[in-house]
């Protein structure tokens, strides 16, 4: 019988030494790094593993508290595991992560940590200890969750309205009756109330208009959702940006007798902006037309411009004036008609044309010839009294056995060193009447080139 209880007695320890060898085949630790956490907050743990065996393992990490607790990495491996080499060290950090808060109270709470050896498949738990300090975040025995997604234009013209677009999607069963939504930006501020029921999707819109010269820039866009002070959507945020723009307004013209102003207006809501301001204009126009400032003429092809160096104010514009003046033509075409009134008014009513005819050459020169004088009254009213003279050259000599015309000459003079004059007179001629008046004279000698009667 004593023999009997001593073997037994050295089975017993002999198992008891078996398993305190297996049981350091590896050493398992938890270090908390962050154990005391609110209800929406995340506990941290590093978990230390030792190899006491003389070949690398891999260890499996796991709890079976889900889903109460969940535990993971970041970034996320799934299953959990780490490879020890042999007679070392190594470590992972794990997040503990409070899933049923309706569930979890203030206090301690023990989470238990199991880590098991796939190559001796031995296994450890280790407690992780998590204190819950405050369950104030939860509205109805949930954390609120509200998605919140905007609409508003990625690029925006300041001279045009905003369309905004604020969706609201409740997560939960809560029926929120007193919520608040911020929306703030560089450019665009405000701030609306808003009843969101349980499950429910409710869609905010709203239009907002900028300054027209509001400046070209990047901003971003965001969107808070709150609950009395508590924000329950952190920001949302859309980036935006402010496009830059010229324009040119529609012409404003003032206009007086014979003169027109036309002021025009460019802008932009860039006061950096540099450029040119081109405005068509005709050939006649530009001649008749001054500006203000200066422009300069520019020709591309067929076309003229009026042609300024854009300068911005400081209020983001520049007016130019096209001062279109025909006074002055005005004027030049009345003397031009005044001109030719008082030619028709003071010019003499008689037109004499002269002419040759029967023109004869001897010894290549003119030897004879016969004149024709046209004598046309072109006045409104008859002319009486017309005395008429023609004198000829010392070396042409006047045929007198001819006819001289059909009027004869009521005197006839010959002079030693003037030559011949002829006189006509004539009683009347009658308004467009016409007379014909001619005679003949030889050279002494013929004449060579012109000979001027």
């Amino acid at each position: 019988m004593n023999m009997l209880k001593k073997h037994l007695l050295f089975l017993l320890i002999l198992a008891i030494c078996i398993s305190s060898v297996h049981a350091v085949s590896f050493e398992l630790n938890a270090v908390p790094i962050k154990n005391k956490i609110t209800i929406n907050e995340l506990a941290k743990f590093k978990v230390e593993i030792t190899n006491n065996y003389n070949k690398e393992q891999t260890f499996r990490i796991y709890s079976l508290a889900y889903p109460t607790w969940d535990i993971y990495t970041e970034p996320i491996i799934n299953p959990i595991l780490l490879d020890v080499a042999p007679n070392s060290k190594n470590s992972v950090e794990l997040i503990v992560n409070p899933l049923t808060k309706r569930n979890i109270i203030v206090g301690p709470h023990v989470i238990s940590l199991k880590v098991r050896s796939k190559t001796t498949n031995e296994a450890l738990a280790v407690p992780l200890k998590i204190s819950v300090t405050s369950t104030s975040s939860l509205i109805g025995g949930y954390v609120p969750t509200i998605i919140t997604n905007v609409k508003i234009p990625k690029k925006i013209d300041p001279r045009d309205e905003i369309p905004i677009e604020i969706i609201l999607d409740n997560q939960n069963i809560i029926n929120y009756s007193d919520l608040r939504v911020e929306i703030n930006s560089n450019l665009i501020k405000d701030s609306m109330a808003a009843d969101l029921g349980p499950k429910k999707t409710k869609t905010l819109t709203l239009t907002k208009k900028l300054d027209p010269f509001t400046a070209p820039q990047k901003d971003n866009f965001a969107v808070r959702v709150l609950k009395g002070e508590r924000e329950i959507t952190g920001p949302v945020i859309s980036p935006i940006e402010i496009i830059g723009y010229t324009h040119q307004s529609e012409p404003e013209v003032r206009k007086s007798f014979l003169k027109s102003e036309k002021d025009l207006t460019f802008y932009s809501n860039n006061k950096d902006y540099s450029g040119e301001l081109k405005i068509e204009i005709s050939f006649f126009k530009s001649l008749l037309s001054s500006t203000k400032p200066k422009a300069e003429i520019l020709k591309e092809g067929d076309k003229r411009y009026f042609v300024w160096d854009i300068k911005l104010d400081e209020n983001n514009s520049m007016k130019v004036t096209i001062i279109e003046n025909y006074r002055t033509l005005f004027v030049i075409i009345a003397l031009l008609i005044l001109l030719v009134v008082l030619y028709f008014v003071y010019r003499n009513p008689l037109v004499i044309r002269k002419e040759s005819k029967d023109v004869k050459k001897k010894e290549g020169g003119i030897f004879s010839l016969k004149v024709v004088l046209h004598v046309k009254n072109r006045s409104s009213k008859s002319i009486k009294d017309i005395e008429l003279n023609e004198t000829l050259p010392n070396i042409a000599e006047l045929e007198k056995d001819i006819s001289i015309g059909t009027l004869k000459p009521t005197r006839l003079l010959k002079h030693e060193k003037k030559g011949y004059i002829i006189k006509w007179d004539i009683d009347s001629l009658e308004v467009g009447e016409e007379r014909v008046l001619s005679y003949k004279i030889r050279s002494k000698l013929p004449v060579l080139g012109d000979l001027n009667l």
